[in-house]
């Protein structure tokens, strides 16, 4: 399973606001359902990545055993490919919102 994301900030040790114990990439995304996660970056990818790249992020597990997700971004999207990709997620997101909207939780106080 893979999830797109915006790239806001590539975080590498040859900059000089960033300091790291081992010289992997990472990168703080925008997520298409609004969440903001800081992720790694595969290798092969690290000198490819930048700022305002759409990207795609692995999900699936980690290790066959453990359902733990990888969480690293192995492919950059750019153009059209991009556009389009983050276009439909951004309107299965209003679409997902528009319906919590109008289906308010009303709690229930009578659950003990």
């Amino acid at each position: 399973m893979f999830h797109p994301g915006k790239v806001l900030k590539v975080l590498k040790n040859n900059d000089k606001t960033v300091f790291g114990a081992d010289q992997t990439i990472m990168a703080t995304i925008s997520m298409w359902d609004e969440n903001l996660l800081t992720v790694g970056v595969e290798p092969g990818l690290g000198e490819k990545i930048r700022e305002g790249d759409v990207v795609l992020i692995d999900y699936g597990p980690k290790y066959q055993t453990i359902p733990v997700p990888r969480q690293i971004i192995v492919k950059i999207l750019r153009g059209e490919t991009a556009k389009k990709v983050w276009k439909h997620y951004e309107e299965k997101n209003q679409t997902r919102k528009s319906l919590v909207e109008e289906s308010p939780i009303v709690p229930n106080h009578n659950v003990r």
